[in-house]
């Protein structure tokens, strides 16, 4: 997009919220099951107080001053000033303090240090950042500014939201503006139109886009939510009830708000991710093997997500010879869970098939990062014991550090022998088929 575009896209959705701050704080009282949901899910998935928070995008700072009710350090950061002005107002009449009131873009969170918050809310700006590599700034610029093992909570309003409202409240919209109708629904922009110098420009989510979304930025995600759970555009009712009859609602579409099949007919969707405490842990062991002269290799799960497979870490599988394993005992001593020793079947290639394997194994906790030291590797066949680590390596660069990996063609082929034909299917995309095939 032409810089005179974004420009004139960023001003427009400034002055729409400076000149309505009221209503977007009062957007979330008509809207009671989104607010309740998102707080449920802030409330499961957030640290505990007083962790620091930025609210990137946060207006009028309903969520924000809940947090702050709540012994949070939240810091608010937004767009509007006029949103920004109202939350001071609000947080005094509420009796609470935040951290700081900041004004800015989405897409610069530059005077903010690295991982200086234990979590960030994104709830609002990728509404409006027309294009994706705008979107994935915002997003990058998240995972700069917080510390490893915390979570992000990005919104997202979903595709087919505005078609949805015109069938509820214009449904002559469609007829009137065919150009316009064929565009949400198959680029998900509602671009500037000139109507006025404030009026809503957004982006449109299809729900298959949002996880990968903040995968390419670094991120594990751990649920994707449709946030007015069953009720979305049929909340009046359910939003009027109270006492009983309300939490029986909202556990209900709490619960069901994780459920995929509803994601296209609700109109905001929460991915809650987390910035991976394993990669800082990994960046940590890879510098100190290197500047040890270790020789290593990453392997499995760690391995494959070093790929770009989409994969949840659970623990570092780290292959050495019989010697380094002992070497990376004595480098990490304070860390040790298990000692380094001659076993079999105790590795994380031992199978329950009756396969037998034998390493120099030992097990190790960072931060609460599980690492697992495999050293000369050896299947048993028949009565020997023959050589199985990984045979390749490359190097991958993870945050600015270069870690030393196996092929991912070689980890397919450990999952299809270890009968993990689910993971070697989702590594296959990621893979280079005529390497796989040379292997």
């Amino acid at each position: 997009m032409p810089a005179v575009h974004k420009s004139r896209t960023s001003e427009a959705i400034r002055a729409l919220y400076d000149q309505q701050p009221e209503r977007e704080w009062e957007r979330l009282e008509r809207h009671r099951t989104e607010f309740a949901v998102t707080l449920r899910s802030l409330a499961e998935h957030l640290p505990p107080p007083p962790a620091r928070v930025l609210d990137c995008g946060g207006g009028p700072g309903r969520y924000a001053i809940e947090l702050a009710h709540r012994g949070y350090e939240v810091t608010l950061f937004d767009l509007s000033t006029g949103c920004l002005q109202l939350a001071q107002e609000k947080a005094t009449e509420a009796g609470v303090t935040l951290v700081a009131y900041e004004q800015g873009t989405a897409t610069d969170l530059s005077r903010f240090p690295d991982a200086s918050f234990d979590a960030v809310l994104l709830m609002g700006p990728l509404y409006h950042l027309l294009e994706e590599a705008e979107r994935q700034q915002a997003i990058a610029e998240c995972h700069r500014v917080l510390k490893p093992g915390g979570p992000l909570f990005a919104a997202f309003i979903s595709r087919y939201a505005a078609p949805r409202w015109a069938a509820a409240h214009e449904p002559t919209w469609p007829l009137e503006h065919p150009e316009l109708t064929e565009m949400v629904l198959t680029t998900g922009v509602l671009p500037p139109r000139g109507e006025s110098d404030a009026e809503f420009v957004a982006y449109f989510a299809h729900p298959t886009e949002v996880v990968p979304l903040c995968q390419r930025e670094g991120f594990e995600a751990i649920t994707v939510l449709g946030v007015e759970g069953l009720v979305s555009m049929i909340e009046d009712g359910v939003n009027a009830l109270s006492g009983e009859a309300w939490e029986v609602w909202l556990d209900l579409n709490y619960r069901l708000a994780a459920d995929s099949s509803i994601h296209g007919c609700v109109e905001h969707l929460l991915v809650v991710a987390v910035k991976p405490l394993w990669r800082a842990v990994l960046c940590q062991i890879a510098r100190q093997l290197d500047e040890a002269g270790l020789a290593y290799k990453v392997v499995a799960g760690a391995a494959a997500a070093l790929h770009g497979v989409p994969l949840p870490v659970k623990d570092l599988d780290i292959e050495t010879d019989a010697e380094d394993a002992y070497r990376f005992q004595a480098l990490f001593a304070d860390h040790v869970v298990e000692p380094v020793a001659l076993c079999e079947n105790e590795t994380l290639r031992a199978e329950p098939q009756g396969e037998a394997y034998r390493s120099h194994f030992g097990r190790f906790d960072f931060d609460g990062v599980a690492v697992e030291v495999i050293g000369d590797l050896h299947r048993r066949e028949g009565e020997r014991w023959v050589s199985t680590g990984a045979r390749t390596e490359t190097t991958v660069d993870l945050d600015g550090v270069p870690v030393r990996v196996s092929w991912l063609e070689e980890e397919i082929l450990a999952y299809v022998r270890r009968g993990r034909l689910d993971r070697a299917a989702q590594c296959l995309p990621h893979c280079d088929h005529d390497r796989l095939l040379a292997l």
